[in-house]
């Protein structure tokens, strides 16, 4: 600035546009885990915007500084990050600390102002164009109406996470709207003018350099800067992200219920910046508020044992959790016992709320981690269960039942987390392919077996008990156990039906029965390849499968329910199907038997499509018809090489 070497004005909209989008697309490179001081303040007018006379870059610079604080705060806040996800330096100074930096509502003031300076000189072209017929008029008038599109785009995304770091009152009402203008912005901005790659490079105010007496001598000298006109695609994607994360609060009214929103839609939060975004409306709404049954718009305030107790109501409804159940809980230690039941489960469910904002990485770890807790939990789940189930047969309530109530709940949690752990290491490509035969078996045949069972068992629990409470209440009312009993098994069973009390069990065993079939498909054709000798193996003289199996399954091995099966009993079971002559373990018939490799193919053939048969009851949208597609295509290719030919996998 002082050599005058810095351009600072006179700028033409192409130049405009170049610094926007190379600025842009360093913002993505930090966001995406980059240095700051290698990406976003190579831009030179960043470090002292207040000395820019340009107005439109004045105002780009402190609108760029503002949203990289909103975005380092919320990363901070969500607490889900490490060094490899997001880096902050003490170069990132906010704009806050800087005593000419304007106000949030004056900096998007001042953006509109140049939004509308920028429409303007693309009408003033436009008119020229028509008047003059010139090449560069319409030329023109095309940059200046993408920098038009820009500046808006920069005012709706400034809006939306200015109002999120900030907690505003209105943010849930308001973001809908907000992601709809910048959707919408961007498919303009895709469909508009787009800058050669040579203007990209030539933008005025960077040095790749600038920074580099700050960086520690060991560290990276230069981050390139990529943008193959990806970055509005990125922030295409982003937008799609930030509606999940704003949708998460409607669905925050019971842990599984939520659990299943982030396996489902929530896994296509990819970036750390809505992974901790999606934290801080945990951490807001979930432990503060609920969304009231009787007003759903309507949030109140609830503690978290109240809403873990809630939770527990939807999936297996406990008897000692009933409404009416307030004039039993003195009787013994009942209630204390309830109370320290719900204390112990904040603390387990917490940690798993939070493995969903960590990288898959790190998840995996901390899953492994807190399944030592979900054991314990597990435990004094079943030992609660039986205290509670004498104390029903003391106060002579006949027909309720509280043998699986809270470890059904406990143990479907556990089951979750351990397949998770599994699911995690598939994507992060840990495991050979000479292993995955055993992992997706496990899979298949024993967690999300037991699974299927607990869900099925809790649904058909939840119905006998809920039953059961209203001939109970019936006989208290009339005082005529006998004719009350009798005239309420009708009427019973129809307020006790799905229809009155909707349950959440037809999704979660839906995408339980999924996953099942899905993995043992797997599991019969990579053990039919495996026969076949098309999947290559390591070298048997430095190989040990044993040592492997316990490896990978190492965090299972502790547990009881549901028991960990050791290598001998898998190589049994893999060399009876070997061998083609023995049932299955556990068949009393001839019909679980492999005669064939061809059968394997046939069993993995009739997965697939039992897998796509129950994903329609649980999947949506996209996702449903990727999955869908998925099975189908296997299917196809499953019984071509059960035919015995020669294809090539």
């Amino acid at each position: 600035m002082e050599r005058g070497s810095l351009k600072m004005d006179n700028f033409l909209a192409v130049e405009y546009l170049a610094v926007m989008e190379r600025s842009l697309a360093n913002l993505i490179l930090w966001i995406e885990g980059h240095c700051l001081a290698q990406t976003v303040f190579t831009m030179l007018y960043l470090h002292k915007p207040q000395q820019v006379p340009d107005e439109l870059i004045r105002t780009y610079c402190w609108s760029l500084l503002a949203l990289c604080e909103y975005v380092r705060q919320i990363m901070l806040d969500g607490y889900v990050v490490e060094e490899e996800d997001f880096q902050v330096t003490s170069l990132a100074l906010p704009p806050s600390s800087n005593a000419d930096a304007p106000t949030a509502a004056a900096l998007l003031k001042s953006v509109k102002s140049c939004e509308e300076t920028s429409s303007k000189q693309a009408r003033k072209h436009r008119s020229s164009f028509k008047e003059k017929s010139l090449a560069d008029d319409d030329l023109q008038s095309q940059q200046w109406n993408a920098l038009a599109m820009r500046f808006r785009f920069l005012r709706t995304l400034l809006q939306f996470f200015g109002s999120f770091a900030l907690r505003s009152e209105s943010f849930f009402a308001e973001a809908p709207q907000l992601i709809d203008l910048l959707e919408a912005t961007i498919e303009k901005i895709l469909a508009g003018y787009k800058l050669s790659e040579e203007q990209f490079r030539a933008a005025p105010g960077f040095e790749s350099l600038v920074n580099l007496h700050l960086l520690p001598p060991s560290f990276p000298r230069h981050t390139p800067a990529t943008v193959d006109g990806k970055s509005f695609d990125f922030f295409r994607s982003l937008s799609h992200q930030l509606r999940i994360v704003v949708s998460a609060r409607d669905r925050l009214k019971t842990i599984e219920g939520f659990l299943f929103y982030l396996r489902t839609d929530g896994v296509l939060l990819d970036s750390a910046l809505t992974r901790s975004m999606m934290q801080i409306v945990i951490g807001a709404s979930l432990v503060l508020k609920r969304c009231s049954g009787d007003a759903p718009g309507k949030w109140e305030l609830i503690s978290t044992s109240d809403f873990i107790a809630d939770s527990l109501r939807a999936f297996s409804n406990p008897p000692v959790l009933m409404s009416g159940f307030a004039q039993y809980e003195h009787h013994g230690q009942m209630k204390e016992y309830i109370e320290t039941f719900l204390r112990s489960c904040i603390a387990s469910t917490s940690v798993v709320l939070r493995n969903y904002g960590l990288n898959k990485a790190r998840q995996r770890d901390s899953l492994a981690a807190c399944l030592v807790d979900l054991f314990a939990l597990q435990d004094d789940a079943e030992k609660f269960d039986e205290y509670f189930n004498a104390q029903l047969a003391e106060l002579k309530l006949t027909g309720l039942n509280h043998t699986f109530c809270f470890g059904s709940w406990t143990l479907t949690t556990m089951l979750n987390a351990m397949a998770d752990f599994l699911f995690c290491g598939l994507e992060l490509q840990l495991y050979a392919n000479s292993e995955l035969h055993f992992v997706y078996w496990y899979l298949y045949d024993v967690l999300l077996h037991c699974e299927v069972q607990t869900i099925s068992r809790a649904e058909s629990a939840t119905r006998e008990n809920e039953l059961a409470w209203q001939i109970l209440h019936e006989v208290n009312l009339r005082g005529n156990k006998k004719a009350g009993g009798s005239k309420k098994k009708q009427n019973g069973r129809t307020k006790g039906s799905s229809e009155s009390v909707p349950r959440p069990h037809v999704l979660y065993l839906a995408r339980a029965q999924t996953l099942h079939h899905f993995c043992g498909a797997l599991h019969y054709a990579l053990l039919a390849l495996q026969w076949q000798e098309k999947i290559k193996r390591p070298d048997q003289s430095l190989d040990c499968e044993e040592f492997r199996y316990y490896h990978r399954l190492m965090p299972f091995q502790e547990r009881n329910a549901p028991a960990f099966v050791d290598y001998e009993q898998y190589q049994q079971v893999k060399s009876v199907m070997a061998r083609n002559h023995v049932l299955f373990v556990g068949s009393s018939s001839g019909e679980n038997s492999l005669d064939s490799v061809s059968d394997a193919y046939l069993k993995s053939s009739f997965n697939f499509q039992q897998a796509d048969r129950h994903l329609v009851l649980w999947a949506k949208g996209g996702e449903k018809a990727i999955l869908s597609k998925l099975c189908k295509r296997n299917d196809v290719i499953v019984r071509i090489l059960a035919t015995g030919r020669n294809c090539k996998v």
